[in-house]
């Protein structure tokens, strides 16, 4: 199987692009040019009617999945890897939870905290940033306490998983979000595990070639002021 993924740099794709670098698994790219518009396009929106990257096609039947947290789990029922066996119903409970925490929780909170007027309109958006700025540290929070209790380094204890790089790319989205005011390092920086899991994550082969691909700063996390990376794009 070798897979087409459609992206665009700095979304959601790219969480999708890390877990296929870790993997090896075969892809090759298709950018979708969302400044022009292109996810509108009758062409894309056959493939995703919500006009939303990512998308992952087989190539060669033509088969396709969006969704990140769909297509992380597809990818890791796939390959085997990156997900705990389905013979160890309690790991694979703790990654269904997790994973689906991040996806209909943290990205969700992310999503409202980039595009806050999207949800509330223009007029009620500034005084609706501190309640999600504060949902937000929650989240992180609470993702802390479970790699604590899990033992760490990782979000599902000692084994690198489908979540942590879901968890990545919700984190650096909330930290940079460059629209409007994104949330404080320190609401990340402070916590002890949940920050040496993206230090971590961010030293990854996978990962470093990940951001090369999309041409973003590698320095996603904590290497680098946060201040520099104001110019990348946030999640869709």
């Amino acid at each position: 199987m070798s897979f087409i993924l459609y992206s665009y740099p700095d979304c959601a794709s790219h969480v999708v692009r890390m877990a296929l670098e870790e993997l090896g698994a075969p892809y090759r790219d298709e950018i979708v040019d969302m400044r022009a518009g292109a996810q509108q396009s009758p062409e894309f929106l056959r493939l995703n009617p919500r006009g939303l990257v990512p998308v992952l096609a087989d190539e060669v039947s033509g088969a396709t999945i969006s969704e990140t947290g769909a297509i992380l789990h597809f990818l890791a029922d796939w390959s085997g890897r990156l997900a705990p066996s389905t013979a160890d119903l309690t790991a694979r409970a703790a990654f269904c939870q997790r994973l689906y925490f991040l996806s209909n929780t943290l990205h969700a909170d992310a999503q409202l905290q980039y595009y806050t007027a999207r949800y509330v309109g223009e007029d009620l958006a500034e005084a609706a940033r501190p309640a999600v700025h504060a949902r937000m540290r929650a989240h992180f929070t609470l993702l802390d306490l479970a790699i604590a209790q899990r033992g760490g380094p990782w979000l599902l204890g000692g084994d690198l998983s489908m979540c942590d790089f879901y968890l990545g790319g919700c984190a650096r989205w909330s930290l940079i979000a460059p629209r409007h005011a994104p949330l404080e390092p320190e609401a990340i920086s402070s916590l002890p595990h949940l920050s040496g899991l993206l230090e971590r994550l961010e030293a990854l082969p996978s990962v470093v070639r990940a951001f090369d691909a999309e041409d973003t700063p590698r320095s996603a996390y904590f290497r680098s002021p946060v201040r520099s990376l104001r110019t990348a794009h946030a999640t869709d």
